[in-house]
């Protein structure tokens, strides 16, 4: 394991630009988690690894689509974290073929006013094209996409997004915006600013879902606090557990008993060291799905809560 330990440390790229590090050792593993958010400083040796913050990582991994936007020539990128993989199927990179038609002046205008006019003439020609080009490319994406739901960011000049914005076929479907001029040298930066925004409506999305928690807290749906939902995950009730992403709580088990103490019962009893990875673990065993929010953000719910999949008196799911 020290031997695994020592490859780890000579492997890692310190400039490599992150928020946080994770190392997982074992006599079998090793390997390094690099994480888009901070993490608590903390050395844990364990019969298992900790998961905590892999699930939250996994939260931010969800796929969402990247489109660079230019005058000249519009990407699509697939993407997760921050993997960016362009797609070349015919028609993306859609590219701006640059073509104008001028009218001549007519011999009895004056050169000045020719040069104005030619000028003028091309001005509205350009603004033309560039309307035709933005509204075709934005036809292409709708297209494309089809009606998968996935987040799409969009990266460019403000200028290039606004025209973008107001195609009809993309209304309601952008998640996110980058503002920037993104190049093949400055790419590196594109993956890291594009993530960002992605981890950003991720947030959103945790407060609308926090507030769709609040707005139906009543037993028959919402679980809350550590005792009602380890009863409820132990039931096999939990849709979707909500919890703050660095709570943890030890807790006390007595054989035949379903009764999570929080305190040592006066009856022989089993220590539970974190009673919160419990359960999750229990949640995603039984086909729940597992939420992080951020730290103090469910104080309401007592920290964590479980809606529900039918309710409490047996009624069929």
């Amino acid at each position: 394991m020290v031997e695994n330990l020592d490859k780890l440390t000579m492997q890692f790229a310190s400039d490599y630009a992150i928020e946080g590090l994770g190392m997982f050792i074992s006599p079998r593993t090793a390997e390094v988690v690099r994480f888009p958010f901070p993490v608590n400083e903390r050395i844990i040796v364990d019969s298992s690894f900790e998961t905590r913050d892999l699930l939250y990582l996994k939260q931010f991994s969800a796929p969402y689509w990247v489109l660079v936007l230019g005058r000249k020539k519009i990407s699509l990128y697939s993407a997760r974290g921050d993997e960016l993989d362009e797609i070349k199927d015919g028609h993306f990179p859609f590219v701006y073929e640059e073509e104008y038609e001028y009218t001549r002046p007519s011999l009895g205008s004056s050169f000045g006013y020719s040069r104005k006019g030619m000028a003028k003439d091309k001005s509205t020609m350009v603004k033309v094209r560039t309307q035709s080009f933005f509204g075709e490319a934005g036809r292409h994406v709708a297209l494309f996409l089809g009606k998968t739901r996935l987040p799409l960011i969009i990266a460019g000049a403000k200028s290039s997004m606004s025209e973008f914005k107001l195609q009809p076929e993309v209304a309601g479907r952008i998640s996110g915006e980058v503002s920037g001029s993104f190049e093949e040298y400055n790419f590196q930066d594109l993956r890291s600013k594009v993530l960002r925004s992605f981890i950003k409506y991720e947030q959103e999305e945790i407060k609308n879902k926090i507030r769709e928690f609040r707005e139906n807290d009543v037993p028959d749906r919402v679980a809350k606090g550590i005792q009602e939902v380890w009863t409820a995950a132990q039931e096999g009730r939990g849709q979707v557990l909500l919890v703050e992403k660095d709570y943890a709580r030890p807790a006390y088990l007595c054989s035949g008993d379903p009764v999570l103490y929080l305190r040592p019962p006066r009856k022989k009893y089993v220590r539970v060291p974190d009673a919160i990875d419990e359960i999750i673990e229990t949640v995603l065993d039984k086909r729940g799905a597992v939420l992080f929010t951020g730290n103090n953000k469910l104080k309401p719910l007592d920290s964590i809560a479980l809606w529900l999949r039918y309710q409490i008196k047996g009624n069929v799911p």
